[in-house]
């Protein structure tokens, strides 16, 4: 009788169907977390007394009818024959999975001959945080968010625990499901601390992440002020922040206000257009956060005039002086030199050279260096005439159309 049945077995085994397919069927993400329900799903091609194989580790077990069978801690069951579709469906599952079985090695065969594998993912050590974001919502209210560095095993987190530390040393514990969370409630004039720690399907801690410290305070006053004038109605100012740059401070804009213009930028310096010659400006720089306004600081400049350009023509001791204006602008900042004959004392004039141009219209030479000034000597009726060409600023007074000078002719 013993006999009888094993031929009987055997024939059966290996008249059975083919393979058809072989997949986890749950959960639906490929790596599984410690605790879920795990569930491998084969389907093979069906006639009336077919089986179906499966090996795990390398196992078999031979499933006959829909009675379950258990190996290596997997239930093995038959769940469905289908005549229509001539398909027959088993499944190998398992109940809140252990860690031990990171890497077991499931088969499943229509024939006992080919089979088809998966493997068994399970998420692994965790990890902490990174790039936590705060984001002030109001004057009490920040938005926290940062990411899991693992993003493939990120729904294996099952909350974070944050902890938010005061400069007062109160401690205050809250949960997120997600990974943000709204923290309400802060103080102005407080520094904060923010730790978070992820917690998994099992319970298992993460590394906590970096201490996050915030101050949460209007901005400081902006220091180190600087400008320039790139053009005849242009400024462009520079300033530095004040803050502790290994600390977090919520994100600051400026508000930068002249005469009647008003910008509002993110950037530690601005241009601004649309000034008048010769006129003092007083321009004001106000940070602000989503607190409040901090600090409101002011410096005073001067936009100047076109640089002007004087030529001269001496005879005798009399020379008369016409001003232009001229394109070749100067910014500021410049060494000022009085107007002086070649090689001699400088004259009492209310102008500044700044900048040396040609010594007559028809002939170009290099500019020579301050405080001199080129100039050409032509005889023309027993005297000498001599020709400058210079440019000038005014330093205290604004200039007029026409003005005399008096240089030292060479006869």
């Amino acid at each position: 009788m013993f006999i009888i049945f094993f031929i009987l077995f055997s024939s059966v085994y290996v008249s059975s169907g083919t393979l058809l397919s072989f997949n986890q069927s749950s959960p639906s993400y490929d790596i599984v977390c410690p605790g879920d329900t795990l569930e491998f799903t084969c389907v093979t091609s069906y006639e009336e007394g077919t089986v179906v194989v499966w090996r795990i580790n390398g196992k078999n077990r031979v499933l006959i009818n829909t009675n379950p069978e258990l190996l290596k801690g997997f239930t093995l069951k038959i769940t469905d024959t289908n005549d229509t579709t001539s398909t027959l469906t088993s499944t190998a599952t398992r109940e809140s999975v252990p860690l031990h079985i990171q890497g077991t090695i499931i088969e499943c065969s229509g024939d006992g001959f080919q089979y088809s594998t998966l493997t068994v993912h399970i998420a692994g050590v965790l990890v902490s945080v990174i790039n936590i974001k705060i984001i002030p919502i109001n004057n009490n209210t920040v938005l926290m968010n940062w990411y899991y560095q693992k993003n493939d095993e990120v729904h294996c987190i099952q909350y974070y625990n944050i902890t938010i530390i005061s400069d007062d040393k109160i401690e205050i514990q809250m949960i997120s499901n997600e990974s943000s969370a709204t923290i309400p409630s802060l103080i102005i004039g407080t520094n904060y601390s923010f730790i978070i720690i992820p917690i998994d399907t099992i319970g298992r801690e993460g590394p906590s992440s970096s201490l996050i410290q915030y101050i949460w305070n209007v901005p400081a006053q902006v220091v180190n002020i600087s400008w320039d004038q790139i053009s005849t109605d242009s400024i462009t100012i520079w300033w530095n922040i004040n803050e502790d740059v290994t600390l977090h401070y919520p994100p600051v804009h400026y508000i930068v206000s002249v005469h009647n213009i008003t910008i509002d930028t993110t950037d530690t310096n601005v241009t601004i257009n649309g000034l008048y010659p010769n006129n003092e400006y007083t321009v004001y720089i106000k940070p602000v956060n989503a607190i409040g306004e901090g600090p409101l600081i002011n410096i005073t400049a001067t936009e100047r005039s076109n640089i002007t350009s004087i030529t001269s023509k001496i005879i005798n001791d009399d020379t008369e002086v016409e001003l232009r204006n001229t394109n070749n602008l100067q910014s500021t900042g410049l060494e000022l030199y009085a107007v002086s004959t070649a090689g001699g004392q400088s004259i009492e004039s209310q102008y500044s050279v700044i900048r040396k141009g040609d010594i007559m219209e028809y002939e170009k030479v290099p500019p020579p260096i301050p405080p001199h000034y080129n100039y050409n000597e032509v005889e023309s009726a027993n005297k000498v005439l001599l020709y400058a060409d210079v440019m000038i600023v005014p330093k205290d007074i604004e200039i007029s159309c026409w003005f005399q000078v008096t240089l030292f002719a060479v006869t």
